[in-house]
């Protein structure tokens, strides 16, 4: 019953689970760069006094709240002039802060619009913009983590980006932990995360895996210790060597999934036809098999059993491709597959189909038979459901304004850097550049 992935028991207090910040969405084409105007607050605000007038008013008008999310932040906020708020979002705007941004910020920590411009706001912004981070990243994890603006300078954010600096040995490692774990910086507790890495060592995880840890997976060392040392010795008890990264991934899992969210993982495997040894395997295999959707799981069982014939335990041996989208990747690079096979063109394992990079595939697979199959484009074209080619073009935006402020001179150089910094897939974004702006290329 895989015994040791759900036997020891976990049982820990609320408040040391690890909660993600809320995104708020607001549209872009909202006019925030108007100045307040006084007048009569929004429909159905109740006007208690002019304070509270002028405040619901003013987050309405020129912060992007809606009403109600207004009212619950106007309980911790009372202005009485848009001067200083003025100021405030002016100085926001010269970052990079677009009005999603801005909506952001007030809504999860309304009080900026009270904080001093000069003193309180301006030195973190341009100490992290000094650094050359492009403002749009600035200002997008500054607006997902303001308690960052809130901490202090000379105390906290600068005690703590010398700590990752001498760790990692470069402004530019640290400036990677900023752009992926922001909320580091408005944690308190560095010594914790040392002590972390200490007993990590002390484990035998090589040096490398803890580099990788603070620049990749940072949150896995801002936990208790206690829950750390629960979930390592789970993980060398499934048969993890510490000295593989492989090890890392499963401690993260164990982080990550109590025993019923595993146990529900592992029923659905059962139902696609594994047996208790393949279940081990997988997660041997591939941890992350075990922090993968019910949807994604069923997507990947059915196309390499179903479809391909797999057996079960084959799947369990290769459970990384499983991590693979199946609209993205597997059905679109099957047809195409399929298709030069009929032809006798080419044959390749299903493995390598689906683990090379999205340029090799296109260099392999289609600019080399194109001539020979000329319809080979089309057939890959039309695999993409229209929600993929929405989120492609999405990507490209995204990709088209990062590009742009790259002109800062903050340099990506690898693909896990530009799926952080986009929040889509980096193959997402090759794609869509080569359907649809080819001449690019």
């Amino acid at each position: 019953m895989f015994a040791i992935l759900l036997g020891r028991r976990l049982r820990l207090p609320p408040e040391l689970s690890i909660l993600a910040a809320r995104q708020i969405s607001v549209s872009e084409n909202a006019v925030f760069s108007k100045p307040f105007t006084t007048g009569k607050p929004p429909q159905g605000v109740r006007e208690d006094d002019t304070e509270k007038s002028f405040t619901l008013s003013y987050l309405v008008s020129s912060c992007g709240l809606a009403p109600d999310v207004a009212v619950r932040a106007s309980s911790k906020l009372q202005l009485k002039s848009p001067e200083r708020t003025d100021a405030v979002l002016n100085l926001l705007r010269e970052y990079g802060f677009t009005a999603a941004n801005i909506s952001a910020v007030v809504t999860r920590w309304p009080n900026v619009l009270s904080a001093c411009p000069e003193k309180t706001l301006l030195p973190k912004l341009q100490f992290f913009a000094s650094f050359g981070i492009p403002l749009p990243i600035l200002a997008s994890r500054l607006s997902r983590n303001p308690t960052i603006l809130r901490c202090s300078l000379k105390k906290s954010i600068i005690p703590l980006f010398d700590f990752l600096k001498n760790l990692l040995g470069s402004d530019k490692g640290a400036v990677q932990v900023f752009i992926q774990a922001p909320q580091f910086f408005s944690w308190s507790r560095a010594n914790d995360i040392s002590a972390n890495l200490s007993f990590l060592a002390a484990r035998g995880v090589p040096r490398p895996s803890l580099v990788s840890l603070v620049k990749y997976e940072l949150t896995m060392l801002m936990v208790p210790q206690e829950k750390l040392s629960l979930c390592v010795d789970r993980a060398i008890e499934m048969g993890f060597d510490v000295s593989n990264y492989a090890f890392v991934k499963a401690t993260r899992v164990f982080l990550g999934f109590d025993e019923s969210a595993l146990e529900r993982k592992m029923e659905v495997y059962r139902k696609c036809g594994m047996s208790e040894s393949d279940i081990r395997t997988a997660f041997l295999s591939q941890p992350h098999c075990m922090a993968l959707s019910e949807k994604k799981i069923l997507e990947g069982m059915g196309f390499l059993v179903d479809k391909l014939g797999w057996a079960p335990g084959d799947v369990a041996r290769c459970s990384w491709l499983l991590g693979y989208s199946f609209e993205k990747r597997m059905k679109p690079r099957w047809a195409v597959a399929e298709v030069l096979s009929g032809k006798g063109l080419k044959n390749v394992a299903i493995t390598t189909l689906l683990t090379m990079s999205e340029k090799v595939f296109l260099k392999t697979y289609i600019e080399k038979y194109k001539k020979d199959v000329p319809e080979l484009v089309d057939i890959y074209r039309e695999q993409y459901s229209d929600e993929l080619i929405d989120g492609c073009v999405s990507a490209l935006y995204k990709l088209v304004s990062y590009l742009d402020a790259l002109s800062t001179g903050y340099a990506v150089e690898s693909v896990f850097e530009v799926d952080a910094v986009f929040e889509v897939d980096a193959d997402v974004i090759l794609q869509v550049t080569l359907r649809f702006f080819p001449w690019i290329v």
